[in-house]
């Protein structure tokens, strides 16, 4: 199994980094397919963190044999993120749903010290941003708006 770890400030210009690391990472890692998905997840998860944690996090990248992904972003915040429900004009508060749109599985894990949130991205392309407009678009929308 392949695994990479970096250890960010809890601040919005770690976003960016995390994102550069992580698509460098799957890219060196022959999974070029894989890197944009894992991209715009991580992109996701840190945000809440420098959002709402204000922790340093760290964000880890597995390769299992198989060439599944496992995307973790631990904080020290023992705060859990939740799917929320926001008017259709509302400018935030999507992220966790385009999480679970783009990826095959994910969930949070609690620890004494905070959390982790993870995703896992398949190579298959099974819960990849791979999909038609209006089905992104629908991670977007909150239901019956």
């Amino acid at each position: 199994m392949l695994t990479a770890q970096v250890v960010l400030p809890g601040l919005s210009s770690s976003v960016p980094t995390a994102r550069h690391v992580v698509e460098s990472l799957l890219t060196s890692w022959g999974q070029p397919d894989l890197a944009w998905t894992a991209a715009l997840v991580v992109s996701e998860l840190t945000a809440n963190c420098a959002l709402h944690a204000r922790t340093d996090f760290s964000v880890r990248v597995s390769q299992r044999a198989d060439g599944v992904v496992r995307l973790e972003v631990a904080d020290a915040s023992v705060r859990v993120p939740q799917q929320r429900t926001y008017s259709q004009d509302a400018t935030t508060g999507r992220g966790l749903r385009l999480v679970a749109q783009l990826s095959t599985d994910w969930g949070v894990e609690a620890s004494a010290t905070g959390k982790t949130v993870w995703a896992l991205l398949a190579p298959d392309g099974a819960g990849d941003a791979d999909r038609n407009e209006g089905e992104l678009l629908a991670a977007y929308l909150d239901d019956g708006v």
